[in-house]
């Protein structure tokens, strides 16, 4: 199941970061347009969604890699830690 359910999020995150011209990495602003877009329903404080996405962009370079898109769905969503 968790297999599947990453097939699904490499193929939401590939669909947004192409769109900017990679494969590899997704700008902050496309993250949030993913997320609005495909998990409006577990977006209830944007507050603390910025906090939580910056958090995840340790190197401050402003992109997200797929590990870290993953994380942070898992954190949103409550199925992970």
């Amino acid at each position: 199941m968790e297999h599947l359910l990453n097939d699904n999020l490499l193929k939401y995150f590939t669909q947004y970061a192409l769109m900017e011209g990679s494969t590899s990495a997704l700008s902050i602003g496309g993250l949030k347009n993913l997320l609005q877009n495909q998990f409006a329903q577990y977006l209830k404080d944007s507050f603390s969604l910025d906090n939580i996405i910056k958090s995840l962009d340790k190197n401050n370079d402003g992109s997200v890699t797929f590990d870290e898109f993953v994380m942070l769905v898992k954190k949103i969503t409550g199925t992970g830690q």
